[in-house]
């Protein structure tokens, strides 16, 4: 087949792609994939063939509206910034979609672009398969995370999910409606999810039933499936596979440290946020290495015994040699972090990020504060809990389980194929 991945955001989201269209094409399958500008480079290395598709991410997320959006954290304001780069950028990103899924036998979608693959598989007949790495669809077991992360009465739960489904199609109907028109469809007044229900779509949920369980009323159509990670050869061809000399050199040198890592989030102040990495290392007698991301932490630091800075790691390699984990709580990292078996402490901004970090409090390995409420006390109070023996040791049972269900990317391409 010729299957076309497309997906929009961060790395986090675009990951899973990547790993899905590796195993892919080692199947046979021509695969291409579509991403933002800004990580076309990332598939590209790990040997997929890769184009742009909407706006960069990381500008966005740099800009005064993504950083507005990430400083307030609320429903309102994410859908505000989403809904005005969505409008902005709809006829560009419409038209780069339309480019990479041409001549496609099969499509798979990331949330963000699920209504422009939704309409493109409509329209040419063309199956397509939804990519989740966070539940996102109603359900009586957890509220939609945008909205509250508090638990809710199972119909209240569901509630919230059909109250999110409803708002953003709101703001995006008229240029979906535009769209299906162009491709030659009737208009339509139900949201995207409700057609990939009726449809009978197929929605993948790339995490672990470990992690959320109770998603009885997802059924067949919705498997859980298991985080979706890079295998050794992947990473290889990324760089990033093992521990360079001067790491394994300091790592080998003292006790295992924590690792600090908040991912593609922009970090405001680098200078202060390693700054209260460094008080809090200090004052609990722990070493700390710092994942400089795309917030640059760490850029221009003095390397010491204290504090190591480091670029893009090899979490299969270097989590296991860590104690804990302190992150944004991307679910990447997140399930990173948890297969290394490390207590991790979730520093959220936005997104599945307060989601996973309810999540990781209320199953005790872990906690959860808000990145804008993150000081030297509440960062000192989360760490110290996570070093409390009966924390870590719930930590490495929950580690051991999800080795356990290895194989996620392999049992997703089986039910690709089936889907085909």
């Amino acid at each position: 087949m010729r299957v076309a991945l497309v997906t929009a955001g961060t790395r986090g989201d675009v990951q899973p792609m990547v790993a899905l269209g590796v195993e892919l094409e080692r199947r046979g399958h021509d695969v291409i994939v579509g991403v933002p500008p800004n990580l076309t480079d990332f598939p590209g290395r790990a040997g997929l063939t890769a184009l742009p598709i909407g706006a960069d991410s990381r500008e966005f997320l740099e800009s005064p509206d993504g950083r507005a959006m990430l400083a307030a954290g609320t429903l309102r304001t994410f859908l505000d910034a989403l809904g005005k780069i969505a409008h902005e950028t709809f006829p560009a990103m419409t038209a780069d979609t339309l480019r990479v899924c041409a001549g496609a036998d099969l499509i798979v979608t990331g949330v963000l672009r699920e209504d422009c693959a939704v309409c493109i598989g409509e329209a040419s007949g063309v199956p397509v398969v939804a990519l989740h790495t966070s539940p996102h669809r109603p359900t009586r077991a957890y509220p939609n995370y945008l909205v509250t992360t508090r638990g809710l009465p199972g119909p209240l739960n569901r509630a919230t999910a059909t109250l999110f489904e409803r708002t953003p199609w709101r703001r995006m109907r008229s240029d979906i409606n535009d769209f299906r028109s162009q491709l030659g469809l009737a208009p339509t007044r139900r949201p995207t999810p409700a057609r990939i229900a009726s449809a009978g779509l197929l929605e993948l949920q790339a995490y672990s039933r470990l992690l959320v369980p109770r998603l009885d009323d997802y059924g067949p159509r919705r498997p859980l499936v298991g985080f979706l990670s890079l295998d050794a050869g992947t990473r290889r061809r990324l760089g990033e596979a093992g521990v360079d000399d001067d790491l394994d050199a300091w790592l080998t040198a003292g006790d295992p440290p924590v690792y600090f890592g908040f991912g593609s989030m922009p970090v405001e102040d680098p200078a202060a946020a390693l700054g209260m990495i460094t008080k809090v290392s200090r004052s609990l007698g722990v070493r700390a290495l710092v994942g400089a991301g795309w917030g640059e932490l760490g850029a221009g630091a003095r390397q010491g015994e204290q504090v190591r800075i480091a670029g893009a790691l090899d979490h299969t390699a270097v989590l296991p040699r860590c104690q804990a984990a302190v992150h944004h709580g991307g679910a990447g990292t997140t399930a990173a972090t948890l297969a290394a078996g490390l207590p991790t402490l979730i520093c959220s901004v936005f997104a599945d990020q307060p989601f996973w970090g309810t999540r990781l409090d209320q199953l005790g390995v872990g906690g959860h504060c808000r990145f804008a409420a993150l000081d030297l006390g509440t960062l000192e109070s989360g760490l110290g809990r996570l070093l409390n023996p009966k924390v870590r040791q719930r930590a490495r049972r929950l580690g051991g389980a999800l080795a356990t269900e290895d194989g996620a990317v392999v049992r997703s391409a089986d039910l690709i194929e089936r889907a085909a």
